[in-house]
């Protein structure tokens, strides 16, 4: 059976589009979002009970095979209650806290009409960020420059001429006048590719150009001249054997050695020309927080998450171990459980590791303590981790995915470098990133629109000013969520501005 057959003329493929579509758009089911919640209930549960029912009774009841004495059992008790208690006080406020949903804040709404003063084409890159390249402007491009760039393409070229009768026509063919590259030819309407749409009963015609390339200093004699018409066409149904093609005129090495070092000096010169090119999408105008999905305009820094199926304030990321968003009015939880999470899984892991080697003659055939050694080791890994995240992405008041943002942006900026400068030019490197810093500002501060100056502003916008909120879960989310101020040193659209154009007392 032909794949025609099996597809039905493409039905079956169109089917299977709609409904991966139709299940983009639906949310995640409740019991998938929650099922983490009681993986991590279980597992601290197991923990427990080896914790407390196996190393610390028996060290109490000194009957069993940790004989360790009355007062060490107390202590360990005590604070491994505390820590557990700090943690589930903490892991119960960030699941049953809302991160905030955009939709019971904002009303539904027709999608604005963009503004083609400030909106960027779809057809640049400029949606994603313009890319890192020399700088395009006419000012650092003088006439002489533009003369040798003229030249160097000209010796890089070669004639290509018609001297053929091809199989479509019956008569001596014609020499075709010689182009430069890049200047396409006419070519007759019946050569032409044709291509056709899924789910459409008619084909869509695509005129083909080809390209002619020419140099009349490449040719030495008629017999070299002898060149085929080979076009610059992919589609092209054969090449001819008997094809000669001109030499190259490499020249001596004295005359590329010379080439070779005015193309250095350029390439030293173009260097001064490299400039930062931060993305000049309004991130902040209206037609560019609209959520097809939701039917609103997203407030500042509001997201919208395919796992719930719906936009969520200071959108952070989706967590699955708390079966929801985090978001504006629960990072602050997120933060204190992380923090106790880390510290009572650490205690775990040391206390239990210590005893079990103090008394492993005794306990070695009991391997519930080993493996609570292991799961406590694990997620604290993972809690530390993820906690050192936060805390960073805090200080700078950046969201998981506003950082990503950032560091797309530098990796950019690290590829155009690499392009640009040899890998041992660390030098010429660091000075280009020192002056594109004192035109700009650097991008994790001054570029960070949400930046309000210092760190401890910044903590203090997820955390609050009192510092109890800051180890255990109380209060509340300092801003509403919907309101954030805005980096002077970006205009009114959301758009990066350099150094000159920030206000006075900030350059």
């Amino acid at each position: 059976m032909s794949s025609r057959d099996r597809t039905c003329f493409g039905v079956i493929e169109d089917a299977r589009f709609e409904t991966r579509k139709r299940r983009a758009n639906k949310p995640q089911p409740w019991i998938m979002r929650k099922f983490a919640i009681g993986l991590w209930l279980a597992v601290a549960g197991y923990v427990s009970y080896v914790y407390v029912g196996r190393v610390c009774k028996s060290m109490l009841a000194r009957d069993g095979e940790v004989t360790a004495s009355l007062p060490v059992g107390v202590v360990l008790l005590v604070i491994y209650s505390i820590l557990l208690l700090l943690t589930l006080w903490s892991y119960a406020k960030v699941v049953f806290t809302s991160p905030g949903l955009a939709r019971d804040f904002t009303s539904q709404t027709e999608r604005p009409t963009y503004d083609q003063n400030h909106h960027p084409s779809y057809m640049t890159p400029d949606l994603r960020g313009v890319s890192y390249d020399q700088a395009s402007t006419v000012q650092t491009h003088t006439s002489d420059h533009l003369q040798r760039t003229q030249d160097s393409r000209t010796q890089s070229s070669f004639t290509l001429q018609r001297d053929f009768p091809t199989s479509l026509s019956s008569g001596p063919s014609e020499n075709v006048p010689s182009r430069t590259l890049g200047t396409p030819i006419p070519r007759d309407t019946h050569n032409h590719a044709t291509g056709h749409h899924r789910g459409s009963s008619q084909a869509t015609t695509y005129s083909t150009p080809s390209y002619h390339i020419t140099n009349t200093n490449a040719i030495r004699s008629p017999e070299e001249a002898r060149v085929r018409d080979v076009l610059a066409n992919p589609e092209a149904p054969y090449v001819p054997d008997n094809i000669a093609l001109p030499p190259i005129n490499t020249g001596s090495t004295r005359s590329r050695g010379r080439e070779y070092n005015r193309f250095e000096s350029d390439q030293r010169r173009n260097f001064d020309e490299i400039s930062r090119r931060p993305p000049t999408t309004p991130i902040l105008s209206p037609e560019n927080r609209y959520c097809s999905r939701c039917k609103i305009v997203k407030p500042y820094r509001a997201h919208h998450c395919r796992a719930c199926g719906t936009c969520v304030l200071r959108y952070d990321h989706h967590c699955p171990w708390i079966g929801q968003c985090v978001g504006a009015f629960n990072q602050k939880f997120f933060i204190n459980f992380l923090f106790w999470g880390s510290v009572g899984c650490w205690w775990t892991f040391g206390s239990l590791l210590g005893l079990f080697h103090q008394y492993q003659s005794s306990v070695a055939s009991d391997l519930q303590i080993p493996i609570a050694i292991a799961l406590a080791g694990l997620f604290g890994f993972f809690a530390t981790g993820l906690l050192m995240t936060q805390v960073s992405l805090t200080l700078n008041n950046q969201t998981t995915v506003e950082s990503m943002q950032a560091k797309a942006m530098k990796e950019r900026e690290q590829a155009a470098l690499g392009r640009e400068f040899r890998w041992w030019q660390f030098g010429a490197k660091r000075k280009t990133r020192s002056r594109w810093n004192q035109e700009w500002g650097r991008i994790s501060k001054e570029g960070n629109i949400w930046w309000l100056g210092n760190y401890r502003a910044n903590w203090e916008a997820v955390m609050g000013k009192n510092v109890w909120w800051w180890f255990l879960p109380v209060g509340r989310c300092p801003d509403d969520g919907m309101n954030y101020p805005v980096n002077p040193r970006f205009d009114a659209q959301g758009r990066w501005t350099r150094r000159d154009e920030w206000p006075e007392e900030l350059r």
